[in-house]
């Protein structure tokens, strides 16, 4: 299990705060690093530049922000916000609802997602964001939190040991629930084999917001997301995979600022492939042809969006 939260600040041994970007910085410059510990335990920790991970399949490699980790051999104490085990049980027991989140034989937990599609194809009629009944509002409040403290940690060992996820009779496994950037294409591809929109949760970074042109009638701004980009093997063809949200209120869009770290869930949509060429930048002979896959969440309520932070 995944033992700690990806920490953006630390304390020096003098009580001295740093910031991640201020260690990035330091980094960068080759300067000395102070030695770090944990602002909540006092545990010591490292810092993790910025730095790049290789793709999969001939993939460009991905862009992973810098953060602050524990030292290996190291865990936070008990009480510590950055336990990640320990908050992880704390948000299980707070959200306790056998309706929704059902306790089990063996200690674990139970998530059921029904309850969820129901709720969201009932509002997904609306232009607004609905408010939501109180019940519905605490189980979108469970899941998010529970969806942003997997985002904020080091790995996606977490969740899938301590929560079982389960749509009507069906059990749904975490890898065709939760989607990073590097799986988009993955997301993608399930939703082109479903009959229906799915309950999928994306975590992104926000690239851009679009807001609509005057006197477009369906006044829809879209949050879009950093996409995944990769090559597919084939001469001259590369893909990308693009995550869109679009609603009519653009304030609460432009409330998640460009760089942000946020979770997306609802009920997805594959939208439609564009396809697009230009002349090779070195070679006139050749054509470099880009296909842009679109997946498309129209929320209904305003828990459905969360900030990482």
């Amino acid at each position: 299990m995944s033992r700690g939260i990806k920490m953006r600040k630390a304390v020096g041994t003098h009580g001295t705060l740093h910031r991640v970007g201020d260690l990035q910085k330091r980094h960068d410059a080759q300067q000395t690093l102070p030695t770090l510990l944990c602002d909540g335990c006092n545990v010591p920790v490292r810092f993790v530049p910025e730095h790049s991970r290789p793709g999969v399949d001939r993939a460009p490699p991905l862009h992973l922000p810098a953060y602050l980790a524990l030292n290996k051999g190291t865990g936070h104490l008990p009480g510590c916000r950055y336990n990640a085990p320990a908050h992880l049980q704390a948000l299980l027991a707070a959200g306790a609802d056998p309706e929704f989140l059902t306790t089990l034989d063996d200690g674990t937990h139970e998530l059921r997602l029904l309850i969820l599609q129901h709720a969201l194809k009932r509002g997904s009629s609306g232009p607004a964001l609905l408010p939501a009944d109180a019940p519905l509002d605490g189980y979108l409040r469970t899941l998010s939190d529970l969806l942003t403290l997997q985002a904020m940690c080091e790995d996606d060992t977490l969740l899938a040991p301590q929560l079982t996820l389960r749509l009507g009779k069906k059990r749904v496994d975490w890898t065709n629930f939760l989607y990073r950037q590097e799986r988009y294409d993955a997301a993608w591809e399930r939703l082109g084999a479903a009959s229906s929109e799915l309950p999928m949760a994306l975590l992104g970074t926000v690239r851009s917001h679009r807001t609509p042109q005057p006197g477009d009638p369906h006044g829809v701004t879209f949050l879009n997301c950093a996409p995944k980009y990769q090559h597919t093997g084939v001469t001259d063809r590369r893909d990308f995979y693009e995550v869109s949200v679009g609603h009519p209120d653009a304030t609460w869009l432009k409330s998640f600022p460009v760089g942000a770290e946020i979770v997306m869930f609802g009920l997805w949509r594959q939208g439609r492939s564009s396809t697009a060429s230009r002349p090779h930048p070195t070679d006139p002979r050749r054509t470099i042809t880009s296909v842009t896959h679109k997946l498309a969440l129209r929320p209904s309520f305003s828990r459905q969006l969360t900030l990482v932070e």
